[in-house]
């Protein structure tokens, strides 16, 4: 189970020393265009992590400049043809300063669910607890009823383990 957030909010939380995420700046242009290359875009390997994507970092055809692009466009292909987000985006708190947003993991699935118009996503979080239950009292949310079928179930549901930090009204 994930705690669930709102895109904007997580933005706007100040303990966030930059109000943007890493691939904010793709273009929904970019990733429209990405979308249009089958040939290239059924390569991309959305079960890895962007490292791990040899294929995608040496493939000659897509510019460097446009990658990340292809890799957004190849989750959005995916959860439009009926897959589902299978890890939550991971969110902790001893990376602020670090790390812009305090976003270990995740930022290309940040992107491709704004393309798709979805405002909240599931984060896995960790660190330092002060700072996580402003976050969840800000940003706090559950998923939308319209998007829940882009998730993996188990992000959706409490697990006997699971601590929920709650949103306040």
């Amino acid at each position: 189970m994930a705690n669930w957030l709102t895109f904007e909010n997580v933005k706007a939380w100040r303990a966030t020393p930059q109000p943007f995420f890493q691939y904010d700046s793709i273009p929904d242009e970019h990733i429209s265009a990405a979308l249009t290359n089958l040939a290239v875009l059924s390569r991309v390997d959305t079960r890895l992590e962007w490292e791990d994507d040899r294929w995608l970092r040496a493939c000659r055809a897509v510019p460097d400049e446009h990658k990340h692009a292809y890799r957004v466009a190849a989750l959005v292909r995916e959860l439009r043809d009926g897959g589902a987000l299978q890890q939550p985006i991971m969110l902790d708190t001893f990376l602020l300063g670090q790390c812009g947003c305090a976003i270990g993991n995740g930022h290309h699935r940040i992107r491709a669910l704004q393309y798709l118009g979805v405002p909240c996503g599931p984060f896995s979080l960790s660190g330092y607890l002060a700072p996580l239950e402003e976050l969840v009292r800000l940003a706090g949310t559950t998923v939308p009823p319209m998007f829940a079928h882009l998730f993996n179930p188990w992000l959706r549901e409490v697990q006997p383990d699971d601590v929920v930090l709650e949103a306040s009204a």
